[in-house]
């Protein structure tokens, strides 16, 4: 399928697992749908070369059928291929009924293929929490390749202590692992969903996630200490459960944008929905900027409307329903700029903003908003990009506010700019 942000028909993109491998990379994911069983959540694969178009794999690691074994459902983990060439899965075995069949409520798995396509799981591989630790918060295995054999992250809490914890486990074959102790601890957040460290340049960065919403930790090594940047996350409380991948020599943070609860505008988010994809770059201060992936340049070729300059209130009218908009922005002091969708035919009307004053991002409808440290006197490159009901606002390469706003759809656009000069406007369609 062409597109920019993918789900398969009639189900919900959750937590989502690359694995890149040669030219491409595979965006495994938790496959969720409005009618989940028993069991639920098995995970599903789609591939690319570009983040613009798609192939659905279809089902790679299936739940069990049977309510007595660990992964009735199935949580976040990471996907690796060994030099011998087989392909490994470590993911969270999750059961609701832990209680009646006396297992924990998570636990870590493990399951292998040959192919890449079908996993075969291991019940004799159960990584179970340490003594200390949480047996009911116990997920999201991230496994990596080191000198020395491999490290697993895995997402836990500490019991006695009420504090989240990312604890790490080595091995020196993916089959036995030996417990190691705490990687990075929290006390500000209850968990930290789907660890994943990287490196950019010289800098470590470790991202993780909670209650809707990505943050992200540096350092100048693996192992920490990790330093928490003044603003710490990328984007709004809809983009969630964010990890890395590289591909051509680029990182890539995917995750998912929700969708929204009886596709009310109006109502907050509600767990899956779409992979969502943002290029990482490395700021001077060695901070992380998310940007719009650079190929999404060739994904809009045809030029629809230009303006040398833009001031005031200007209608835009209905632009199409997949598009990319993009402008230079310079605002004063107390400079704000709204982008206003007016559906008339829903009566109702939204804006997103960008407010100098305020240093931040904003959705009004319910309420979502990303901050940033907005300057006087800099110009900021503005890109906005629109598929049917999602929209996602990128600011200077450093902040992106994502939204689904369902009333966009259709709906009267405009621009409407306070102490701000907008510029070199453009928008573009495929």
């Amino acid at each position: 399928m062409e597109c920019l942000f993918p789900r398969a028909e009639d189900s919900y993109v959750g937590d989502v697992m690359a694995l890149t491998e040669g030219n491409g990379v595979y965006l495994n994911y938790l496959y969720e749908t409005d009618h989940n069983g028993v069991g639920y959540h098995p995970i599903n694969s789609f591939y690319t070369k570009d983040f613009l178009s798609f192939e659905d794999k279809g089902e790679v690691l299936s739940f069990a059928e049977d309510s007595e074994k660990q992964d009735l459902a199935i949580g976040t983990g990471s996907f690796i291929k060994d030099d011998s060439g087989k392909y490994h899965c470590f993911y969270t075995g999750h059961n609701d009924y832990y209680d009646t069949y006396g297992l924990d409520k998570e636990c870590v798995m493990h399951a292998t293929s040959s192919n890449n396509k079908k996993y075969v799981k291991d019940y004799d591989e159960i990584i179970h929490a340490p003594e200390g630790y949480s047996t009911n918060d116990f997920r999201d295995p991230q496994v990596y390749k080191t000198d020395d054999g491999y490290l697993m992250l895995v997402g836990a809490r500490k019991e006695k202590e009420e504090e989240s914890a990312i604890i790490y486990f080595e091995s020196q074959d993916l089959h036995n692992w030996t417990f190691k102790g705490d990687f990075y601890t929290s006390k500000e957040l209850y968990f930290m969903e789907c660890p994943d460290v990287f490196k950019i340049g010289e800098k470590y960065y470790l991202v993780f996630s909670w209650n809707n919403v990505v943050y992200y930790r540096m350092a100048d090594s693996f192992f920490g200490p990790w330093e928490k940047p003044e603003i710490d996350t990328f984007d709004g409380n809809g983009f969630y459960a964010a990890k890395t991948c590289e591909l051509d020599g680029k990182r890539y943070l995917i995750g998912f944008l929700d969708r929204k609860k009886r596709e009310s505008d109006g109502l907050g988010y509600t767990w899956a929905g779409s992979i969502v994809t943002y290029e990482l770059r490395q700021l001077q201060d060695g901070t992380l900027g998310a940007c719009m992936p650079e190929q999404y340049n060739d994904y809009f070729k045809t030029e629809l409307r230009t303006e040398d300059s833009l001031a005031g209130t200007v209608d835009l009218g209905q632009v199409p329903e997949t598009c990319h908009m993009t402008f230079d922005l310079d605002m004063q002091d107390d400079g704000k700029l709204d982008l206003i969708f007016d559906n008339a035919e829903k009566g109702e009307k939204y804006h997103l903003s960008i407010d100098n004053k305020e240093d931040n991002i904003t959705f009004n409808a319910f309420p979502n908003f990303q901050a940033m440290a907005l300057k006087t006197g800099k110009t900021y490159k503005v890109d906005v990009v629109v598929e049917k009901d999602i929209v996602i606002v990128y600011v200077g390469g450093e902040k992106v506010l994502s939204n689904r706003i369902y009333a966009a759809v259709g709906a009267d656009w405009r621009l409407d700019s306070s102490a701000a000069v907008v510029s070199n406007f453009r928008i573009y369609g495929k």
